[in-house]
């Protein structure tokens, strides 16, 4: 298995900008499912109830895949050094989850998430919990998923490939739209 997992980092692709693109959007749209998955679980442990996360309708929660694209463009080269990415792994996500929190705030007069009383929180939209978890999913991220990611896009038809990046992005567009204009008013 680690022999699978060394090789499977070893290897080097080298794909045209539309096909990075479309990579993007197969890692934003898992990483957002997943997200949700981890939220929910989390939820149903701690609270003992399972609770609609997120502010849309769909079963994604975007800022998960937001982080898990900044990691793959800004810290991927990090990668030969896990420590280090693990670090700023915590850093950069910790940083999106604050400016999310504040954001979803301002926008909507709503608290989304709190982590008051948890250790190290800043302003309860950010604790040591919470990035170290991110940490761990971004090594999850770089050292597996991206790496299946890109050999599954390989095997498929390019036009195969952009199809279902239309169909994701699409379907994420229309629940935008829906949830802008019937859900959470502002």
């Amino acid at each position: 298995m680690i022999e699978k997992l060394k090789k499977l980092n070893n290897e080097k692709y080298d794909f045209d900008l539309k096909t990075k693109i479309c990579i993007l959007v197969f890692i934003f749209v898992f990483s957002s499912v997943i997200g949700w998955i981890y939220e929910e679980l989390f939820c149903l442990i701690m609270d003992g109830e399972l609770v609609k996360r997120g502010f849309l309708y769909g079963v994604y929660l975007p800022v998960y895949g937001l982080g898990a694209v900044f990691i793959v463009l800004l810290l991927k080269r990090f990668k030969s050094k896990p420590i280090l990415f693990f670090i700023l792994v915590m850093l950069v996500t910790g940083v999106l989850e604050y400016i999310a929190g504040v954001l979803l705030y301002e926008i909507y007069h709503k608290t989304w998430w709190s982590y008051e009383g948890l250790f190290l929180n800043i302003d309860g939209y950010v604790c040591f919990r919470s990035v170290f978890t991110f940490g761990i999913g971004g090594l999850i991220l770089i050292y597996l998923i991206e790496p299946l990611i890109c050999k599954l896009v390989l095997k498929m038809k390019k036009r195969n490939v952009e199809i279902i990046n239309l169909f994701m992005v699409g379907v994420i567009l229309l629940d935008f739209g829906l949830t802008l204009l019937f859900r959470n008013t502002i």
